[in-house]
C-alpha cells in the first residue's frame, strides 16, 4: 500500500524533474544569444527566421501528426495571436542583436520576466504586489547601469529593438497562460511556430533583396539547426509540457536565469565583458526578476 510519504516524495521527483529540464531549456536559450549574434552579418533577420521556424514548425507537425488533424478555428485564432507576438519578440532579438552585444540582448531580453505581472494586472485582471513594483523599479536601474559609461544617449537602436522583444515575450507568456486552459497546447505550439514562420517568410520577401537567400557557410547551418530543433520545436513544447508541474514562482526564478546565461555564453563565445558596472546592473535586473515573482507566493 502507497502511503502519504511515498505520495509526497513522488510529487517532489516530478516537480524537481520538471524544473530540472525547464532549467536546461534556459540554458539553450541563453546559448543563442551568441550563437545568432554571430551569424547575423551571413544571413539576413528575417531569413534566419523563416528557417529557423520552418524547421521547428516541420519539427512538430511530424512528431505530433494525429493531434494536429483536427484543429478548430478558435484554436487557429487564438494560436496565430500568440505566433504573432512570438514573431514581434523573436523579431525584435534577432534583428536587436546586429546593433548591440549579445550580452545586453541576453539582459534586456530578461526584462520581460518583470513585466508579465504588469501586464497580467491589466489583462487577466491579477492582484499586483508591490514586490512586483520593487522588481520595475529596479529592473529600470539595472538597465540604466549596463549603460552607465556610455550615458543613456548610448541606449542605441539595437537595445530598443530588444526593449519590443522583451514587452512582447512578456505578452506572450501571459497570454499563454490563459489560451493553454482552455485549448491543445500541441495545436497551440503549431499554430504558434507556424506563424512566425509565415510572417517572417512575408518580410522577408518584402524588405530584404536577396529572400531566403542562405549562406553555404557551417555557423549560419549551425545557427538554423540548433536554434530550430533545440531552441525552439523543442524548447518550446518542454515549456508547455513540464511548466504546470511546478509553482509559477519557480518557473519563473528559473526562466529569469536566461540573462545569466546568455551573458556567460557570450563571454565564452565571443569574449564580450560588460565592465564592473555593467556586471552590477545585470545582478540588479536578477534581482528585480526575483522579487517581482515572489509577490505570487502571497494570497
Amino acid at each position: 500500500m502507497t502511503g502519504p510519504t511515498s505520495s509526497s516524495n513522488t510529487a517532489n521527483s516530478s516537480h524537481f524533474k520538471a524544473e530540472l529540464i525547464l532549467l536546461g531549456v534556459v540554458v539553450i536559450w541563453g546559448y543563442t544569444f551568441p550563437l545568432v549574434k554571430n551569424v547575423m552579418e551571413l544571413i539576413p533577420p528575417f531569413t534566419f527566421l523563416a528557417y529557423r521556424f520552418l524547421l521547428a514548425s516541420l519539427t512538430i507537425y511530424l512528431i505530433f501528426q494525429k493531434q494536429l488533424r483536427n484543429i478548430n478555428l478558435d484554436t487557429l485564432k487564438k494560436g496565430f495571436l500568440l505566433g504573432f507576438f512570438l514573431f514581434i519578440g523573436y523579431f525584435g532579438q534577432t534583428t536587436g542583436t546586429q546593433y548591440t552585444t549579445a550580452t545586453k540582448t541576453a539582459f534586456i531580453t530578461g526584462f520581460s520576466v518583470v513585466l508579465v505581472p504588469i501586464f497580467a494586472f491589466f489583462i487577466i485582471r491579477e492582484k499586483i504586489h508591490f514586490n512586483s513594483i520593487i522588481g520595475v523599479i529596479m529592473a529600470i536601474i539595472g538597465l540604466w547601469a549596463m549603460n552607465s559609461r556610455a550615458s543613456l544617449t548610448h541606449f542605441n537602436k539595437g537595445d530598443a529593438l530588444v526593449s519590443l522583444c522583451a514587452v512582447f515575450f512578456a505578452l506572450h507568456i501571459v497570454f499563454v497562460d490563459v489560451f493553454t486552459k482552455k485549448y491543445d497546447y500541441v495545436q497551440l505550439v503549431f499554430v504558434q511556430l507556424f506563424t512566425v514562420f509565415l510572417c517572417s517568410l512575408t518580410m522577408s520577401f518584402l524588405l530584404e533583396k536577396e529572400a531566403l537567400h542562405i549562406s553555404y557557410h557551417w555557423p549560419v547551418w549551425w545557427a538554423i539547426i540548433f536554434a530550430g530543433l533545440f531552441a525552439t520545436a523543442m524548447a518550446i513544447y518542454l515549456q508547455n509540457r513540464f511548466q504546470r508541474h511546478s509553482s509559477p514562482t519557480k518557473i519563473a526564478i528559473i526562466f529569469s536565469s536566461e540573462p545569466a546565461f546568455g551573458a556567460f555564453f557570450s563571454w565564452l563565445i565571443m569574449g564580450e565583458t560588460i565592465g564592473l558596472v555593467g556586471i552590477m546592473g545585470g545582478l540588479i535586473i536578477f534581482a528585480g526578476m526575483i522579487i517581482a515573482q515572489l509577490s505570487k507566493v502571497e494570497t
